[in-house]
């Protein structure tokens, strides 16, 4: 597995002869997380939720903490608010 620093991380595997080569998975900081959220999840408390092993899962490669995109995405459809149709914006056209 190799790491390339760029918009997030891109972990991909080298494949042998005649092995498929999976879709690379995207990885973000501590840093990067933080910005996704516009700063309303700090970096301060990704970390506490890390010790609490809570929230989002990320990886741990040496000192570098990762978090995978599509598990970010996963947590994002957790918490979508489904608004109901308001009767005065539904307005019978017959």
């Amino acid at each position: 597995m190799s790491l390339l620093a760029g918009n997030g991380w891109d972990a991909t595997s080298s494949a042998a002869a005649g092995e498929h080569l999976e879709t690379p998975m995207k990885y973000l900081t501590a840093e990067e997380v933080s910005e996704r959220y516009r700063g309303s999840i700090s970096v301060g408390t990704l970390r506490n939720w890390r010790a609490m092993r809570i929230r989002s899962a990320y990886v741990k490669i040496g000192k570098a903490v990762l978090y995978p995109v599509e598990e970010l995405e996963m947590w994002d459809n957790k918490n979508i608010v489904v608004c109901r149709a308001s009767k005065r914006l539904t307005m019978d056209a017959t």
